[in-house]
């Protein structure tokens, strides 16, 4: 055969070739397309397979102000956030399709004539390589976690991708592959990765940063910038994508420049890691998978976290290692901030130990609730005289803390310097509730029983937790109602359970209000004059030192110790802790009107105010030198008469005293006479009476003060009155008459204080079912009684 004759056999064969080629691809199309119509078929019977089954996302924690805290990882140890579609920047969106899968809203999850030209251009023709896979192919692989480097793999994924875009819109498919897209290293998903390399959500992206994150699914390991090569490919693949950006957005022309500036990434290491123990308590609660926008205040436990450290780093020579601290909202129970401990991933101080939620000791921080629960069953008024006395209980024998007794001083007093046998003795009058059963109802846990902690719960002979201790403040300010800490911005406001009168909370608040600062912020005290009422505690053996606080809207708890228990006898409340809690409000805003309304009785509270002799604390009586003002829960507080100064008549010749008054012989003056354990008391405490003289003679059946006593004139005694209906019917009227030289009487009703009168003036008393005894006293010493019987209308 010549030469031509064979070019035209060899031609005619290829062309044989090439027709027989193109009916093999035919039938093998035709046959594939079958296939995949049946088994299409078969799948479109089955039901809607889960987008996101065992979808494993980080925990994504956020202050109040939207600034993230702290990203944690899942259980797998991935990044990986779940985010709807329209919280992803459009230009993301737009990148994405642009660079991965432009005719995604065409195609119904194959893209044949991509595969076509794949297949031409990678088989036939020999060229490189080139993907056809679509978004919803990409989506197959990843959801059911497919081998698609064979070709029953990749069957595969062609036929779950037109499964899944069967029973899902085009806009659900997208969201899953923006939720499930490998963005290098353990990094899963656009809104991790957002968070991750440039600390912002994906609805913020620049289209700088999205055409970056839109190349690095189809290469993450190579384009990672979690490494330096891997931020040069990523770069290159972004310019290249840039270049189709602005063929298909023009009206980017303008920007072209700034759009091809490099960027700068962000790593995991550069995440923030801000309130560690608060994020560890919300995981501990089950709160561990999406995002927490919580109540926390970014820039305030920020400035706490600093300050701390700076008075630790002052008083380091005094042993100061560690402390922690509790800052809330008292109006919402919502928290603001929360340092767990000075410094997280401190071990020589056992950072990572929370300090709000450990239980330790609460010294004498518990003290305020004992005297709280005094007033609300009428046990005492602020005012009233309580005895700073040694005193045995069983085998209990307590002490104060500087070894020394005071004597009689005002329940106020007590408080506010922490004296420690008033309160024992207040405790050991509760009843119903006692103390033990009263914390027990405002959620303090006690895990034994009321006899093994006996007498010593006042003085911290039990342990809770700071965050409890908050919380019981807290409901000091609210009306003597108890919440639950609130934990997210969004919060819903939970019951209150009441577990104080609203009488009982303000006073004990009104009595920690008087709290001397301590010395050490007497120079702030110069600009900052909010008034404050707070509370120290010291536990025993100098374990703990405690201050807690109100001021305004705010509640603040600080803690100084050490988490292995160890003893220092420089952690005192007042003078350890004390100081840095009033560093720490000092960072808090002015709340002019919180401040005032906190420290200002509701209008409907059962209180008043009146004049209190100052030396008893009781009402004075004629010859009471000195008064005070002073609050008092009308029908409760037991206030009586001061029989403490009276007058008796001395000789001017002798400064001997007379049996009666006989002018110009003798004069009157005023002494006090005091009940024998009282004196006896004053005189341990140093404080010198002047007590009355003696007699210059024995005296025989001569009163020593001529006053006539009052007379009860209504009610009657010999009646039994029947009650209305209305509060007017139910009202009864106190009528007395009272000796010339009387200028003022007070009511009771079974020693409860009932008011004040002047002699003519009626006292209207609600009344109510049952037997009293009505009693009327003045303010010389003069005393009627009557018992008293009501009963309601039939």
């Amino acid at each position: 055969m010549d030469k031509a004759s064979s070019v035209k056999a060899s031609g005619r064969n290829m062309m044989f070739n090439a027709k027989a080629l193109k009916k093999v691809l035919k039938y093998a199309t035709v046959a594939l397309l079958l296939m995949l119509a049946v088994a299409f078929l078969l799948l479109s019977l089955l039901p809607a397979p889960a987008l996101y089954p065992q979808y494993q996302q980080s925990g994504a924690y956020f202050a109040a102000d939207g600034s993230l805290l702290s990203l944690r990882l899942a259980a797998d140890q991935r990044y990986r956030l779940k985010v709807p579609l329209s919280d992803i920047a459009p230009s993301m969106q737009q990148a994405t399709l642009l660079y991965e899968d432009r005719r995604f809203y065409q195609h119904p999850g194959v893209d044949l004539p991509a595969i076509g030209r794949a297949f031409w251009q990678s088989v036939l023709k020999g060229g490189r390589r080139q993907g056809a896979s679509t978004l919803s192919m990409q989506l197959a692989r990843l959801r059911f976690a497919l081998d698609t480097s064979h070709f029953a793999g990749k069957l595969q994924q062609l036929l779950l991708a037109l499964y899944l875009e069967w029973h899902y819109s085009k806009e659900e498919i997208l969201e899953a592959y923006f939720n499930y897209a490998p963005y290098g290293g353990n990094i899963e998903g656009v809104a991790a990765a957002s968070l991750i390399y440039f600390g912002k959500e994906a609805k913020d992206l620049t289209v700088q940063q999205a055409l970056a994150l839109s190349v690095i699914p189809q290469n993450p390991n190579l384009r990672s910038p979690l490494t330096k090569k891997g931020e040069q490919q990523l770069e290159l693949a972004r310019q290249r994508l840039l270049a189709l950006w602005l063929q298909h957005y023009p009206q980017q022309q303008v920007s072209a420049a700034r759009l091809a500036l490099p960027l700068t990434f962000l790593h995991r290491t550069d995440l923030p890691f801000a309130a560690p123990h608060f994020i560890n308590q919300l995981q501990a609660k089950g709160e561990q998978q999406g995002r927490f926008y919580t109540s926390l205040q970014a820039d305030t436990q920020q400035a706490m976290q600093r300050q701390l450290s700076r008075y630790l780093r002052r008083n380091s020579d005094k042993g100061f290692n560690n402390a922690s601290a509790l800052l809330i909202k008292r109006s919402t129970m919502q928290i603001i901030g929360w340092l767990g401990s000075a410094d997280f991933n401190d071990v020589a101080i056992a950072g990572q130990v929370d300090g709000v939620t450990a239980p330790r000791s609460p010294g004498s921080a518990l003290k305020p609730f004992v005297y709280a629960l005094a007033l609300q069953q009428g046990l005492i008024h602020p005012l009233s005289l309580v005895n700073d006395l040694p005193r045995r209980f069983g085998s209990f024998n307590p002490e104060n803390f500087d070894r020394q007794f005071a004597g009689p001083v005002s329940a106020t007093e007590a408080l506010i310097n922490s004296r420690n046998l008033p309160a024992v003795q207040l405790q050991a009058g509760l009843t119903a509730p006692d103390f033990y059963h009263w914390l027990a109802s405002a959620g303090v846990p006690l895990p034994h029983s009321a006899e093994y902690y006996g007498l010593a719960l006042v003085l911290g002979g039990m342990e809770l937790s700071m965050q409890q201790l908050v919380q019981l403040y807290a409901m000091l300010g609210n009306g003597g109602n108890w919440q639950a800490l609130q934990w997210f911005a969004d919060s819903e406001p939970q019951p209150a359970k009441p577990v104080l009168t609203p009488e009982a909370a303000f006073l004990t608040l009104d009595m920690l209000r008087q709290h001397p600062k301590p010395q050490s912020v007497l120079l702030q005290q110069l600009t900052d004059t909010a008034p404050v009422a707070w509370k120290t505690g010291t536990s025993y053996a100098f374990r703990d030192a405690w201050a807690i606080a109100l001021r305004g809207d705010y509640v603040l708890a600080v803690w100084l110790g050490n988490f292995d228990g160890s003893s220092n006898p420089n952690l005192i409340g007042r003078s350890a802790a004390g100081p840095l809690l009033f560093e720490l409000l000092a960072l808090l805003p002015q709340q002019a009107d919180a401040e005032t309304a906190l420290f200002t009785p509701a209008a409907d509270l059962n209180l008043k105010k009146v004049a209190l002799c100052s030396r008893s604390g009781d009402l004075p009586n004629k010859y009471c030198p000195h008064t005070r003002e002073g609050w008092f829960i009308p029908g409760v507080s037991p206030i009586r008469m001061s029989d403490v100064h009276r007058a008796v008549p001395v000789y001017k010749a002798t400064g001997l005293r007379a049996c009666q008054h006989q002018p110009p012989q003798t004069e009157l003056k005023v002494y006090e006479f005091w009940p024998s354990d009282i004196a006896s008391a004053f005189s341990q405490a140093g404080i010198v009476l002047s007590t009355a003289p003696r007699y210059q003679q024995a005296c025989s059946g001569v009163p020593m003060l001529s006053v006539q006593p009052p007379q009860i004139r209504s009610p009657q005694p010999s009646l039994i009155y029947q009650l209305g209906q209305t509060a007017q019917q139910r009202q009864i009227a106190l009528q007395a008459s009272f000796d010339g030289a009387v200028t003022k009487a007070h009511w009771f009703i079974d020693n409860r204080y009932l008011g004040a009168v002047t002699p003519g003036e009626t006292l209207f008393w609600p009344g109510e079912a049952g037997t009293f005894q009505l009693r009327v006293v003045d303010d010389l010493g003069g005393v009627a009684s009557i018992s008293l019987q009501l009963r309601d209308s039939l």
